[in-house]
């Protein structure tokens, strides 16, 4: 009877023996009200994540958030070198190059740890507790309803091939989408289209043809569109597109009927971060239902399953593909195969000569 008795207030967080995951947390938070700074290079606008961080800061008002946005490739290149060197590293890394990240993680530059809210995501979105998923984004499609009609519109890749190999002369020169030579996301994009579709090259040869306008930002690519210099954009996060479809009706986004990629901004603690405890409490504010809420705020969808998808961005579960957290990324970040993915592209791509898009990288 002793025994039950003992168990029981065991299982009591009243009865003054802690939770020994209760007790660590604690221990973490503690650690980090000592560190009391959080730097983290991400390639996500601030904008999108303001409120996130305020609330963050509210909870823990003793560390200061040094934010420092920039793109992908920026961001992985000089992470990879200051790992390489010995400079100083972040915090945190937060990108939505998930190859790339994976990359960092599989050269043994990730620090390991094991969330708490681990149980609530998809199997895909971690790997080896050093590489986390935070959001399911869906890639989607826009078009300028001033532009285009609904029933011209593309609601497939197989549609917009369609469109594209018709000849239509008000798309040429004004069609949209990434310069995949020299963006991180554009190339992943791509990359899990071919994965997915037979029709991923005949589209880029396709898009050559039409003097396809090249950028290296979705915001850049549906700014294009939103402002009816292109008329459609291809391959852009939707959450961008939904913020910008608020400010312009004039915007239409299309979720692929035939599937849809789900992408996840990846989010890694650095090996050799200087403040390792605030890190591990900001990731898990990130994974918890409070973060995710400000992101899905954001029309960044929850990587989560107890929370419900934006209804702007839901499409039926058997049309999504999500990208997964997995080694299986190194493959397209092989240099042999990236360099005969790229001069396809450049081949296809460069059929005609495009429009002027966005000069700088990003």
């Amino acid at each position: 009877m002793r025994a039950l008795v003992l168990l029981g207030c065991l299982l009591l967080s009243g009865c003054g023996t802690l939770n020994p995951w209760h007790d660590e947390r604690a221990a973490i938070a503690r650690a980090a009200a000592r560190e009391g700074r959080l730097v983290i290079w991400s390639a996500t606008d601030r904008p999108a994540v303001a409120q996130l961080l305020a609330d963050f800061q509210r909870q823990h008002p003793d560390i200061h958030i040094d934010y420092r946005e920039m793109p992908a490739l920026p961001v992985h290149h000089l992470a990879e070198e200051r790992a390489r060197n010995g400079g100083e590293m972040p915090d945190f890394l937060w990108s939505s190059a998930m190859d790339l990240q994976i990359k960092l993680v599989n050269d043994g530059h990730a620090l390991r740890y094991a969330s708490p809210e681990h149980a609530a995501l998809p199997e895909w979105a971690n790997w080896k507790n050093e590489a986390w998923g935070v959001t399911a984004e869906p890639i989607v499609m826009v078009y300028n309803r001033k532009l285009l009609g609904a029933r011209r519109a593309p609601t497939s890749h197989a549609d917009l091939l369609r469109l594209l190999e018709s000849g239509a002369p008000d798309l040429r020169g004004r069609v949209a989408t990434y310069d995949v030579a020299n963006s991180a996301v554009g190339y992943l994009y791509l990359s899990q289209d071919e994965a997915a579709s037979r029709l991923a090259w005949p589209l880029v040869r396709a898009l050559g043809v039409n003097g396809v306008r090249l950028f290296t930002t979705s915001e850049a690519i549906i700014s294009d569109v939103s402002a009816g210099r292109s008329v459609i954009g291809y391959n852009v996060l939707g959450s961008y597109a939904i913020a910008e479809m608020q400010r312009n009706p004039n915007l239409a986004v299309v979720l692929p009927s035939d599937y849809t990629l789900l992408t996840s901004r990846i989010a890694v603690i650095p090996a050799k971060a200087a403040h390792p405890n605030v890190a591990r409490l900001f990731l898990d504010y990130l994974l918890s239902k409070r973060g995710q809420a400000h992101l899905v705020a954001k029309a960044m969808p929850s990587v989560r399953r107890d929370m419900a998808v934006p209804a702007a961005l839901r499409t039926p579960e058997q049309l999504r593909r999500a990208i997964p957290v997995s080694p299986a990324l190194l493959v397209v970040q092989d240099r042999l195969m990236r360099r005969r993915f790229l001069a396809e592209w450049n081949r296809l791509i460069h059929l005609d000569h495009p429009a002027p898009g966005e000069d700088s990288a990003r």
